[in-house]
């Protein structure tokens, strides 16, 4: 199969760009051409695939937008209108690019790894393997508007709101109709597909991303300590709700659980709202470090016995994974998609109450003090049954053979 793909990839990056990373290597493994366009300046597949001999990249560079666009970043409004500018004028010179190399050379499919199609290639299917529905943030700006506005100030609380709602509309929102499939990470990122985009469902896809389960592995020897040693993981954003994760290690401290919380997460689009770190009850029992080198996050997981992620309309969280492979029992938000991949080992939220939360804290300290935190191989082997590699990248290609197939009866 002969493929044009798009979008973020890199070994270094986020869990998304990581994922699609490997995600490419197998792709070429297992027989597929791929020919990669992007700005290079934004994303360089190229370090991640190596000299594969059927790897092309071609770079796709908007220069004058995004010149223009780097020198009025941090100017307000226009900075927000020569990023659109550059965003717009990228998008649309990408889709000629590979409708004009398609044109000389046919692709069989074309494919978006972590965003939406931006526009269809005239007779080849487009599958859009996304992050998730879109709007997640920006409903979550909106329901947070007064914790925004508290720690952040109205001014800044306000100048989201209006983003988010902005984002929220027509104008913001990705268009569904140039891709032929869709690919989540979670059910629960379907259904919004479904049920608020009204996406077809036939057209939506289940897939988890895949995990490095070298890099993640199992602790030979993992070193004990006193307490419940907890470990959040990800972006200080509204939507990853660190003031529910806060509340509720608060309650449970107040009645009594032992508790030890590390924080691994920079401060994301809102600058000011880490400071609700200042204002937790028990400073003692808590590490916060905004940066950690991606290779040295399996350390940091040995160091821990759970992790907590209880984000709101979490399509899939790879930190949730890759404690679950090594070993960690998790908790995890009840409108989170990793629900769907959990073992016994694991908690989900009924709600977003932090005393549902203080419980989960409450109940995984009684397991540890009376050794019933379970085996970690359990956590294991769950990741090895969900996020493996082969297992992930068959499944993709069966899709992408399927909608390759599908568009061409159609035809």
């Amino acid at each position: 199969m002969r493929l044009a793909v798009t979008g973020f990839v890199s070994e270094q990056a986020g869990s998304v760009a990581s994922a699609n990373a490997l995600l490419l290597r197998a792709l070429l493994a297992r027989g597929c051409a791929v020919h990669y366009f992007s700005k290079a300046s934004f994303v360089d597949p190229r370090p991640a695939v190596g000299n594969h001999p059927a790897f092309r990249f071609t770079d796709v560079d908007n220069i004058l937008p995004d010149h223009t666009r780097s020198q009025l970043a941090r100017v307000p409004i226009l900075g927000m209108l020569a990023g659109i500018w550059d965003s717009t004028t990228y998008n649309r010179l990408l889709v000629q690019r590979i409708t004009g190399q398609h044109e000389k050379t046919p692709f069989d499919l074309c494919l978006w790894l972590g965003d939406y199609a931006r526009g269809a290639i005239a007779g080849i299917p487009t599958v859009s393997f996304t992050q998730g529905p879109p709007g997640t943030d920006a409903r979550s700006l909106i329901t947070r508007f007064d914790e925004v506005a508290r720690l952040a100030g109205r001014h800044a609380a306000w100048k989201w709101r209006v983003m988010a709602r902005l984002r929220l509309s027509p104008v913001g929102l990705p268009k569904f109709r140039p891709s032929d499939a869709f690919i989540v990470g979670s059910t629960q990122s379907r259904d919004t597909l479904r049920d608020l985009y009204k996406v077809a469902p036939e057209k939506i896809h289940v897939l988890p991303y895949p995990i490095d389960l070298r890099l993640f592995a199992l602790c030979e020897k993992k070193i004990e300590a006193p307490g419940l040693r907890c470990l959040w993981l990800g972006r200080i954003i509204p939507r990853k709700r660190l003031d529910l994760f806060l509340a509720g290690a608060a309650e449970a401290i107040r009645c009594g659980v032992d508790l030890r919380l590390t924080i691994i997460g920079g401060v994301g689009f809102v600058p000011g709202y880490e400071r609700m770190l200042a204002e937790f009850p028990h400073p003692e029992r808590l590490d916060w470090q905004p940066f950690v080198p991606r290779e040295n996050i399996p350390g940091v997981l040995h160091q821990h016995d759970i992790l907590c992620q209880p984000s709101d309309e979490e399509n899939f969280g790879s930190s949730v994974a890759e404690a679950q492979a090594c070993g960690l029992s998790v908790i995890v938000g009840a409108s989170n998609g990793n629900a769907d991949y959990l073992c016994s080992r694991d908690i989900p939220l009924p709600d977003d109450h932090p005393e549902s939360l203080a419980a989960a804290f409450a109940e995984m300290a009684e397991r540890k003090k009376h050794h019933r935190l379970g085996d970690p191989s359990l956590s294991r082997r769950c990741a090895e049954r969900h996020f493996a590699l082969d297992l992930v990248a068959g499944k993709l290609l069966d899709i992408l053979i399927k909608t390759r197939t599908d568009g061409t009866l159609e035809s």
